[in-house]
């Protein structure tokens, strides 16, 4: 691909940070991707190894799934989208980006899939991997990024490149009508993705939306941040 991969636009310093417009419609390219994957195809498929190294941008800079050297048609599958049958050589995907059910024997299923979106989100929004050095004793990515939401303190964790956007950055600047609102929209975009990023990754999968909702869902988000007049 001609754009390089998302592994490299957010944590290779020299391509800069994404914004938070490159952030949306980012999520919603891989959220098209999985609910064709998932809901569109016969048999669905479950990809099992979704990343950041495994998006790649195309001439158009849009962003594509890529290999699909672990991903598994879901035959006979339950309307839950899990397969009938376990998976006999251990989990499938990279470390920290793998649903927990799956490192206790649980069938590969689409709900996986969903854990590792949320993860990829979570990683966009706050540029840390789930593997980052500091996630220990229990700590993970969707806890650190629950905290903060539970303490109303999202800004301490979002990437400088995307607070820059609101208006807390701008002290000493007391902002109009039209750039009050055009913050208050653009976080309350970013808002909606960490949670959507927090509900995909939870702990449960019958806890986890499904991909068509995730579609509409950072759909409605996109179309409400490209409505802003700026």
């Amino acid at each position: 691909m001609a754009n390089g991969s998302l592994e490299d636009r957010l944590h290779n310093h020299q391509c800069g940070g994404l914004s938070l417009g490159a952030v949306i419609c980012i999520s919603v390219d891989i959220a098209c991707a999985l609910e064709y994957l998932h809901n569109q195809c016969i048999p669905p498929v479950v990809h099992c190894d979704l990343k950041p190294s495994n998006i790649l941008f195309d001439n158009d800079d849009t962003a594509r799934v890529c290999d699909f050297g672990l991903a598994k048609l879901i035959h006979g599958c339950s309307s839950g989208g899990q397969s009938d049958t376990t998976s006999i050589v251990g989990p499938r995907g990279s470390i920290g980006y793998i649903p927990p059910e799956y490192g206790t024997g649980s069938e590969i299923s689409t709900e996986g899939d969903v854990y590792s979106y949320g993860i990829v989100l979570l990683e966009m929004l706050t540029r840390k991997r789930p593997t980052n050095e500091e996630f220990i004793d229990g700590l993970t990515l969707h806890k650190y990024a629950d905290a903060s939401l539970s303490l109303s303190r999202t800004q301490d964790i979002l990437h400088p490149s995307l607070t820059l956007e609101t208006g807390d950055q701008c002290v000493g600047h007391i902002p109009n009508l039209q750039e009050h609102n055009t913050f208050a929209l653009k976080d309350m975009c970013t808002l909606r993705l960490l949670r959507l990023g927090l509900l995909c990754s939870a702990k449960s999968p019958k806890d986890r939306p499904g991909m068509h909702d995730v579609y509409g869902e950072v759909t409605e988000v996109k179309e409400a941040f490209f409505s802003i007049d700026n």
